[in-house]
């Protein structure tokens, strides 16, 4: 979360003052025990990893199920699997699709998804002719801090990281401080003093050029709160194959019989039973058997699946894997047993609409020094789910629907059209040039003096 302070601690020309920047940089690093930890379940490091080996010998598996990283994968293409839309803002459309925005969205909201924070970094490139870009940055190595007013305005961002000698060993470290009109370079042995500083430069954002994205208010992240469940899960099926590994190493039970007079003479019974696999016994009263431990799998199987319904429940990821996830199943059906997705979903996508507009008037701003005006106050920003679509129940909801909807609305229901105001003009192109085969074919002249013309239709009216 963005780092709150007074503005007046900052200098009266704008700049951070070095006490300042590294109170705040001590904050931000109170805070990396918790981000590390959900990077680690991400990743698979999970605390049954953690647990000490027997000292007994007996058997001591760590398994890890890895819900964590499920819960983020699903929810994230859930949200953003499809594309963003943007309407009204055609200039930086065509920035986006230059710098694949897409696949950065996604990027994001996996930081989101995992930390419940991200960060993104905004800058121009080093090209001949300079192009705005944006990064995503692992929120561990950079923060914002907005002021203590209700508006929580930016006052400055702070991106620091190791850098490292020419062997790749931890040589100290680089900071750049961005406020609004600078970005000020900075190397230090520690964080908490020492600070020397590289340069300093203008850029041209209008703003602070970090913008801070959040999961939702908490900023949380999505299987932040289910993480007992995923440990004692994984210490459940770690303690179920400790069972079955020492039912196997079963210990046999012999009376009424000796296997030796020492124990050289014991071990070659011993092994001569485990190759020829037959005991004779020397009476009635001698027997063997095997002692092991007794295995309710049924108790173990109703406490994992009590588990795993609970970490899908509270999560509000659901198992797509459960039988209940039918392949035949129609499309009202999939949104009811999506439901609590879907209730996540919302959340998600109004957060990350408000970081979305922060970017269009970064971007904005930029193409308005490049002298191109754009005016991003009437964007219109559209996520659509990232769900198995039947077209064919799509195709016979359009059927009936015609005359009674507008053809591009209708078109925009099918999943495989991206632009239906195009598909509307191919297909009267496609009409009007079968028409025109058909008047050949009879020896008529073709005329196309009735046709909609784009202004027409902008008009409403027809020729």
């Amino acid at each position: 979360m963005a780092i709150i302070r007074d503005r007046s601690f900052m200098a009266d020309d704008g700049t951070v003052p070095i006490e300042l920047l590294i109170s705040c940089i001590n904050e931000h690093q109170q805070n990396l025990t918790r981000l590390n930890k959900l990077d680690e379940y991400y990743r698979g490091e999970h605390l049954i990893l953690e647990r000490p080996d027997s000292q007994t010998g007996l058997p001591n598996n760590k398994l890890v199920a890895n819900h964590a990283k499920y819960i983020t994968d699903i929810a994230v293409g859930y949200v953003l699997g499809n594309p963003v839309k943007y309407d009204n803002v055609d200039l930086i459309v065509d920035l986006y699709k230059e710098l694949d925005i897409s696949s950065h969205d996604s990027e994001i909201g996996k930081d989101l998804s995992i930390f419940g924070v991200g960060r993104e970094l905004y800058y121009l490139s080093s090209d001949d002719v300079p192009v705005p870009k944006v990064t995503c940055i692992d929120p561990r190595q950079i923060f914002l801090v907005v002021d203590d007013t209700v508006e929580y305005k930016s006052m400055f961002g702070v991106h620091y990281y190791e850098r490292m000698d020419i062997d790749g060993k931890p040589d100290g470290y680089k900071v750049f401080v961005y406020t609004d009109t600078t970005i000020t370079e900075y190397v230090t042995d520690e964080l908490d003093g020492g600070y020397e500083l590289v340069g300093s430069q203008e850029h041209y954002w209008g703003a602070v050029p970090v913008v801070e994205f959040w999961n939702n208010e908490e900023q949380m992240g999505d299987f932040e709160g289910v993480l007992t469940l995923i440990d004692a899960y994984n210490a459940l099926a770690s303690d179920r194959l400790n069972d079955k590994d020492q039912f196997v190493d079963a210990i046999l039970k012999i009376w009424g019989v000796s296997l030796g007079d020492d124990e050289a003479e014991a071990s070659q019974t011993i092994q001569l039973l485990k190759k020829l696999k037959v005991l004779e016994l020397p009476s009635s009263e001698a027997g063997a058997d095997w002692l092991t431990k007794q295995l309710n799998e049924e108790q173990v199987e109703v406490l994992r699946n009590a588990l795993k319904s609970d970490i899908h429940e509270f999560s509000m990821v659901p198992d797509l894997t459960d039988k209940n996830f039918a392949a035949n199943a129609s499309g009202v059906a999939m949104k009811y047993k999506l439901f609590g997705m879907e209730q996540l979903a919302v959340t998600k996508e109004r957060y990350f609409k408000q970081g979305l507009r922060e970017r269009l008037e970064m971007f904005g701003r930029m193409l308005g020094v490049k002298g191109q005006r754009v005016d991003t106050s009437k964007v219109q920003i559209t996520m659509t789910r990232n769900l198995p679509v039947n077209d064919l129940e799509v195709a016979q909801l359009i059927n009936l629907l015609i005359d009674r909807v507008s053809d591009e609305t209708l078109i925009s229901l099918l999943s495989f059209v991206d632009d239906p105001a195009a598909e509307i003009k191919k297909v009267r192109a496609q009409r009007k040039e079968a028409a025109k085969r058909q008047q050949a074919a009879f020896g008529m002249p073709f005329d196309d003096s009735d046709r909609v013309t784009d202004k027409d239709e902008d008009d409403g009216n027809e020729k």
